[in-house]
């Protein structure tokens, strides 16, 4: 049995959580190629050349590690079914609505439920950013900020499931930000985060 955070990788498992390239290398429509060079740039300008084949383990080991909440995208030059939302866009809201508004009420029914479990009183502040996963359904992977007891904020992470053919949202769970243990480099002067095993 899997834990609720835990991400499924079996690609026979209906709620596998498994990137894929969305086309084959220099066959993605102008679409795809315009919204890529939004999330990382125009590819003759970016540092990292890792093969297909390093791109699509790479990605997918960002998703397991981090259970699909902190991916760099900037270092891909596939289009994966697996991507970020661009919040300032109408992609997934109708307009006027743009995506960090549906995102965000998808966050506070989130933090509503963890309330109402939890016993707490923390209040949504704003989207931080959100992945998705295309499927059969899409799952939202979404940080955000919460406000607690003496406005003191919080990143908070949830996992919402929006089924194709049902049209509705299955709130997985939600939970403050696991904590990222930080040590100091002492020869380069500067904090490096350590990602934890999960």
């Amino acid at each position: 049995m899997t834990s609720e955070y835990e991400i499924i990788s079996d690609p026979f498992h209906p709620k596998c959580i498994r990137a894929f390239s969305m086309y084959r290398p220099g066959e993605e429509p102008k679409k795809a190629k315009r919204f890529m060079e939004r999330v990382r740039g125009k590819e003759e300008d970016m540092i990292h050349r890792f093969t297909r084949d390093e791109e699509y383990h790479l990605i997918n080991e960002q998703i397991r590690k981090t259970q699909g909440f902190d991916v760099d995208f900037s270092m891909f030059r596939v289009f994966f079914d697996f991507y970020p939302a661009l919040l300032n866009e109408s992609s997934f809201a109708e307009k006027p609505e743009t995506d960090r508004d549906y995102f965000g009420r998808l966050a506070k029914e989130a933090i509503q439920d963890y309330n109402n479990r939890q016993g707490t009183s923390f209040e949504f502040v704003e989207v931080d950013k959100a992945n998705i996963h295309m499927n059969s359904g899409f799952t939202y992977f979404i940080t955000f900020v919460v406000k607690g007891h003496n406005d003191v904020t919080q990143i908070f992470q949830a996992k919402v499931i929006n089924v194709f053919c049902r049209e509705e949202f299955e709130h997985c769970f939600c939970r403050p930000k696991p904590i990222q243990q930080v040590e100091c480099d002492k020869d380069s002067r500067k904090a490096v985060k350590k990602r934890r095993n999960n």
